[in-house]
This record gives C-alpha cells, sequence and structure tokens, in this order.
C-alpha cells in the first residue's frame, strides 16, 4: 500500500523535495537521485545527460581538478539544465543561451556565474566591453530572480549594491539582503551585516554589522566568523569598545589573512599584518619581514605596496576599488587614536586611494606625526618636499626631514639622505657620504640602497670601482624584483 502511494498517489512531494533549492544544504545529489528514483513520475529527471552535462562543464573548464563545480550549483539546478545538454563534436554554450532565452531560470544563472568568472579572468578590457559584459550578467540574473531563483536573486542584489550593469541601489540591495537574511540564508546575513559595516543603504552600524555576522557564524559559516575577526583587529588596534591590545589585532589580522578567501578582507588584513611585522607591534620585529608581506600582497584591487605605501616611488596609484574604499575608511576610523592609522588615512589621501585626493591635507598630517617623531611620516614628508606634493619644493628641507627619520634608523630615510648626497639636493654633493648612507640602507635589506650601492661600485664614485661587488649587491636588490637592478644585471649579461 505504501509502495501504490509513492508510485501512484504522491510522486510530486519527492518531485517537490528533491527540487527545492530550499532543500541544497541538506540533500546532496546522490541523495536527491535516490529518492526521486522511487518515483515512477520522475524517473525522466535522471536521464544520462547528467553526465553528459558534467561532461561538458569539463570542456568548458568549468570544473576543478577534484571534479567539481568550479560554479555553484544547486542539485536541483544541474537537473533542470542537463536535461537539454546535447551532444557536441566541439565546446559550445549556445543551447545554454537558448535555454536562458526560453526562460530557464537555472540555464540564465548558469549564464550569469559563466560571464562573471570570464569577467573576473580578464587582465584588461576596453571599458564599453566591460560595461556590456556587467549589463549582459544583469540581463540573465533578473530574468533568473523573475521565478525566484534564490542564488540569482542574491547576486542580482550584489549588482545593485555596487552598480554593475544597473545603476547603484544600495537601498533596494538592502531590502533584498534582509529578506533572505531574516530566512536564514548565511551568505544574505554576511551580506547585511557588510552594508551596515559600510553604512550602504543603512546608517553605519558596527553592532548590527556584527550581529549578521554572528547570525551566519552561528549557521556554521567560517566567513561570517572571520568578517567578526578583521573588525575585533581594528577595534584592538585603536581601542574601539575594548581595550587597546596590538597582540590581539596582530592574532585577528592573521587569522583573517591566513583564512579569508574574501577579496576585501583578505588582502586589508595582509598588508597590516605586514605593518605590524615591520613595526613590531604585536609581535617581534621583523622589518625585511613587513616589508616583504606589504610588497607581495600588492594587486590590482589593492594597488599598495613598497613603493606606493613605504617608499613613494608611485605617485599615481589612485584606487576606487571595494577594497581600497574600506581600508580607507577603517584608516579614518577614530585614526586619532593611532598614529599608524592616522599615517596610513594620509598615504590613501596623497594617492586618491578609496578617496578623493588631497595632498595638501595629506602633507599637512605628515608633518604634524613627523614633529611627534614618528620616522614613517618624518620620511613621506620628506618625500613631499622633496617632490612638491601638498607643499612647495624644497630640497632643503626634505633632507632636514630625511635626516630626522634616520635617526630612527628608517632604512628609507638612509637611502634618500645618501641620494641627496649623490646629488647635491639640499646639501652638499657628496659620493663618500653617499655610499656611507647607501650602505646603511643597503645592509638593512633595502632594496633601493642595494641598487644605488651596486652603482656606486659599477662606476667608482664614493669607493672604488669593483664590477663583483656591484654585482653582489645589484643581485641583493634583484632577489626583492627591483627592476633598476634586474635591469643592471640583464646589461652585465648577469640576470638571471
Amino acid at each position: 500500500m505504501a509502495h501504490l502511494a509513492i508510485d501512484e498517489h504522491i510522486p510530486d512531494i519527492f518531485t517537490i523535495i528533491c527540487c527545492n533549492d530550499s532543500f541544497q544544504l541538506a540533500l546532496d545529489l546522490n541523495t536527491i537521485k535516490t529518492l526521486l528514483r522511487v518515483c515512477k513520475r520522475v524517473r525522466s529527471l535522471l536521464s544520462s545527460k547528467l553526465p553528459r552535462f558534467n561532461t561538458w562543464c569539463q570542456s568548458m573548464e568549468l570544473l576543478n581538478p577534484d571534479g567539481q563545480m568550479r560554479i555553484g550549483l544547486t542539485p536541483s539546478d544541474q537537473i533542470a539544465i542537463s536535461l537539454h545538454c546535447k551532444n557536441q563534436a566541439t565546446a559550445d554554450r549556445s543551447w545554454l543561451e537558448d535555454q536562458a532565452d526560453k526562460g530557464n531560470a537555472a540555464a540564465s544563472y548558469f549564464m550569469a556565474r559563466i560571464l562573471q568568472a570570464e569577467l573576473a579572468r580578464q587582465r584588461s578590457m576596453n571599458w564599453n566591453k566591460w560595461k556590456a559584459m556587467q549589463q549582459e550578467i544583469f540581463h540573465y540574473l533578473k530574468n533568473a530572480a523573475k521565478t525566484s531563483h534564490p542564488m540569482a536573486q542574491l547576486h542580482l542584489a550584489e549588482c545593485y549594491r555596487n552598480g554593475l550593469g544597473v545603476d547603484q541601489d544600495h537601498t533596494k540591495a538592502v531590502d533584498m539582503f534582509r529578506s533572505f537574511a531574516d530566512g536564514g540564508v548565511p551568505h544574505a546575513q554576511i551580506a547585511l551585516g557588510r552594508c551596515y559595516e559600510n553604512g550602504e543603504g543603512v546608517d553605519q552600524d558596527y553592532d548590527a554589522a556584527i550581529e549578521w555576522y554572528s547570525k551566519a557564524t552561528d549557521q556554521g559559516s567560517d566567513d561570517g566568523r572571520l568578517h567578526t575577526v578583521f573588525l575585533q583587529a581594528w577595534f584592538s588596534l585603536i581601542g574601539h569598545g575594548v581595550d587597546q591590545s596590538d597582540a590581539d589585532a596582530f592574532n585577528h589580522w592573521q587569522q583573517v589573512s591566513n583564512l579569508s578567501t574574501d577579496s576585501v578582507i583578505k588582502p586589508i588584513a595582509t598588508h597590516m599584518l605586514g605593518w605590524m611585522h615591520y613595526l613590531g607591534r604585536g609581535t617581534q620585529l621583523d622589518k625585511q619581514e613587513g616589508v616583504k608581506m606589504i610588497r607581495d600582497n600588492r594587486s590590482d584591487e589593492f594597488p599598495l605596496g613598497e613603493d606606493e605605501c613605504l617608499a613613494p616611488y608611485r605617485w599615481r596609484v589612485s584606487s576606487d576599488s571595494p577594497t581600497s574604499r574600506k581600508f580607507f575608511q577603517l584608516c579614518q576610523l577614530e585614526s586619532n587614536r593611532d598614529w599608524l592609522c592616522r599615517h596610513l588615512m594620509a598615504v590613501c589621501l596623497f594617492h586618491g586611494f578609496g578617496t578623493t585626493e588631497n595632498r595638501k591635507n595629506a602633507a599637512v598630517i605628515f608633518e604634524q606625526l613627523a614633529n611627534d617623531g614618528h620616522s614613517d611620516s618624518q620620511y613621506w614628508i620628506g618625500w613631499c618636499y622633496y617632490r612638491g606634493g601638498g607643499v612647495s619644493g624644497n630640497y632643503k628641507k626634505a633632507f632636514e626631514w630625511f635626516s630626522k627619520s634616520v635617526d630612527q634608523g628608517n632604512s628609507y630615510g638612509q637611502y634618500m639622505v645618501g641620494y641627496c648626497y649623490y646629488y647635491g639636493y639640499g646639501v652638499a654633493k657628496d659620493e663618500t657620504k653617499a655610499v656611507e648612507w647607501f650602505r646603511k640602507s643597503a645592509v638593512q635589506g633595502n632594496r633601493y640602497g642595494q641598487n644605488y650601492l651596486g652603482h656606486c661600485y659599477q662606476n667608482g664614485e664614493g669607493v672604488p670601482e669593483n664590477i663583483d661587488t656591484a654585482i653582489f649587491w645589484y643581485r641583493k636588490s634583484a632577489g626583492q624584483r627591483w627592476q633598476d637592478a634586474i635591469n643592471q644585471l640583464t646589461k652585465l649579461g648577469k640576470w638571471p
């Protein structure tokens, strides 16, 4: 009787359960297959086309080495799409585009995600083409969302939040996130927490942000936990609502840097971890390790490495990426409580990194901190006077500030004091003294000092000419990827 009830009377119950995305976290594909095989009326859903679809995904390079889909699809999505997958001699997605155009929600969502993945792989793209692709992604997501496809609706909310393919609308994004967050969807809870953290579509409220992150954490979301840990790091650094603790800030940032995959908080945490090593705050002092972390962490989304932050060789690195905006916002948060936050806020203002460029205000902050005795700020205001950034150019003042920074052993200041002696900027030209300061910088591992020391040995300036010693110091600098040193070694036939 039970067998008849299942086969003859209520197979649709099993179909609803197996194909409803609300069960995607509870049931894996094999469990769904087993349940669907019980019902004759829905066995057609388990045709041989599912393996064919997986083969097609592999040919389109949509699978990881372990065979799992790079783009998250629920079991029901896979089944819905596989029904229309045909044998093809070559990899082609026209059949998928056709299904999307016919209103297949799973196909529309899958097409949007494929295009997003393609866009993420692009290193450079014409603005008009980039905009057109974003609009196409929005079109597919909107069509899928019309049929209440949950993941499409969440990604659509992200489009409204970031203004991708549509006019930015934080309020609409918050409303969409909230409807899912209230329903217990961790992804939406994290997104809503992020809106509260950034003050997007709602009043900025860090407590509310942590509350939503915690709701996701309670459901096993490590992403939610790491977002909370990330905020706790900043609060520990500046003593916001908690006791100030460099050690706690360091440990929190280390967790995020090592474990997070979030494209916004991970690079910021790694950058700050580099500063903690560089300054010996919350951990043992290791300037070279700190510099290396800051240098290696630089990316297109977070273009703030050694040449932009520690030694401002690159002067135009403006960025309006979500990562840069978040970084400036956090540096600005009660920046008067911690000199490093205030210093980094000035760096952002100087470059237009996550905010509007304002070099005059940046120079004011650098000089205030420099007068308080912070060597990195002394070095920066020296550069401002040297290059005329936010202040009138003045080599003499530049040299004075560089000289003050070396009193605390600043290797960048040592390099620039040597540079000023070498060219006679703000001080009488003296190649012997230049070499002396280049050497002090070089032995601290500074790649700029190493390169110029090699240059002096190569040309016999301030020291007897010695090509072997020149190559030795060039190699030290080139080992830290300084292009000028690499170029010199290449000319000498010593690279690689």
